[in-house]
């Protein structure tokens, strides 16, 4: 058994070192000649073209490399988990294509510099730091969440109403009162450190500065975890930012709060009162747009539901099964089936 062993080792080394191109030091010279192998057939010469991703240069000519073989190559290794990532979005541009919508690149850069506006972080942090910590480079970014959401906008655009109630939730977020926070936000993959710095931070106003200064978000560490006021009528995981930041008094610390983007921590620092002499119909024209925005924000799952549902999207392709990892105490792999 021992003896077998070895020889398979020194197979396998064999064989990677073959595959890196590096030889194998030391190895020991055929006791026998090899056959003679016939020339392989010439190929004929390949020109590089809108299908071909590389060329190699074999004895026989140039072997293209294919866009369909190399897409074969990247789908076996993670294809199937993008694959309803890419399903999802040409069901939004065929609906999109059906009735005429395109998005051109200047409304692309307009809607990224938008959404740069509303966080504390530099472009540059947000491209180099920030999307990679996210798993996205800037062009996912762009192509995988800015241009879907814009084609959506258009497509969803006659569809929304907005009324005077609409415009009176609109006013009391712009106008009404509001809440300054420090915050603090780490993964929730870091829960034990999450929790000691937690512990830390309720001891000072000087410890919650140094660990608002020090958390792994950039944005938030550089401002010493100060956002935007907080209003009332946010939504998704800022709603319960809201909810607590209300609750509290000047100077009091938040329990740590479990939210989508990972564990958030608060503390009040100062209450702004209610803009005086502002009036709801003094205000209501400006505040139609901001309120379209935001019914917008809301009805785009909806239709991007509907869309869904209308095309019945069936996904067929599975990752292949061979060499996988028997499970995590036992590291040996063997082919699927045996």
């Amino acid at each position: 058994m021992a003896a077998s062993m070895r020889r398979w080792v020194r197979r396998a080394v064999v064989g990677a070192v073959a595959v890196a191109g590096l030889g194998l030091a030391g190895a020991q010279p055929p006791t026998a000649k090899p056959p003679v192998a016939k020339p392989p057939a010439a190929l004929p010469p390949v020109m590089p073209t809108a299908g071909t991703v590389a060329t190699i240069n074999t004895a026989g000519g140039t072997l293209a490399v294919t866009q369909e073989e190399f897409g074969k190559f990247l789908m076996d290794r993670g294809g199937a988990d993008k694959l309803e990532l890419f399903v999802n979005k040409r069901i939004i541009e065929l609906a999109a294509a059906e009735k005429g919508i395109t998005v051109t690149a200047p409304e692309m850069k307009a809607a990224l510099e938008k959404d740069m506006d509303g966080i504390t972080v530099t472009y540059k942090d947000f491209v180099n730091i920030v999307l990679p910590k996210y798993g996205k480079t800037l062009y996912e970014y762009m192509e995988d969440i800015v241009r879907p959401r814009l084609l959506l906008e258009k497509l969803s655009a006659g569809e929304v109403e907005v009324k005077d109630d609409d415009l009176k939730v609109q006013f009391e977020r712009v106008f009404g009162e509001k809440r300054v926070i420090q915050m603090v936000l780490y993964p929730l993959a870091d829960a034990e450190n999450a929790a000691k710095l937690y512990a830390k931070a309720r001891t000072s106003q000087d410890e919650f500065d140094s660990v608002a200064r020090n958390q792994p978000n950039p944005g938030l560490a550089a401002s010493l975890g100060r956002v935007r006021p907080i209003s009332r009528h946010m939504q998704g995981d800022e709603k319960i930012i809201e909810e607590v930041a209300f609750k509290l008094k000047v100077g009091e610390m938040s329990e740590m709060l479990k939210t989508g983007q990972g564990y958030v921590f608060i503390k009040l620092r100062e209450v702004i009162p209610t803009e005086a002499g502002v009036t709801f119909e003094g205000k209501k024209n400006l505040l139609k747009e901001a309120a379209y925005t935001q019914k917008l924000e809301q009805y785009i799952p909806q239709k991007f539901a509907a869309l869904k549902q209308k095309a019945q999207p069936n996904l067929t392709y599975m990752a292949p099964k061979e060499w996988q990892t028997l499970s995590p105490s036992a590291p040996g792999i063997v082919p699927a089936g045996k």
